[in-house]
């Protein structure tokens, strides 16, 4: 009975051409629910009354990174990950303030 062995870099280009596959086959978006909007256009002014809010990160369909903010009885708006009052409303609930 032969036994077979890898080499170590053999063993390593398998193990990171696993992790690759892993993470590629993770990167579909699921958090912006069906029937909102691609943003296309977007936005750095405040938005007060937000009732919720999704990253819309860039995929085949729809190319721009954004933030889609919804609103109540009001259209949604596509807002940019640069505005500067987004990321520090962004840290706060990271931080849970």
């Amino acid at each position: 009975m032969r036994t077979t062995t890898l080499s170590f870099s053999r063993l390593m280009f398998l193990l990171t051409l696993a992790v690759v596959m892993i993470f590629s086959a993770s990167q579909v978006d699921s958090s912006v629910p069906i029937g909102l909007p691609c943003c296309h256009n977007v936005t750095s002014r405040r938005v007060r009354n937000i009732s919720k809010c999704y990253e819309q990160k860039p995929r085949q369909d729809c190319s721009r990174h954004a933030f889609l903010i919804t609103r109540e009885k009001l259209q949604p708006l596509c807002i940019s990950p640069d505005a500067q009052w987004l990321q520090d409303k962004i840290t706060k609930v990271r931080v849970g303030r």
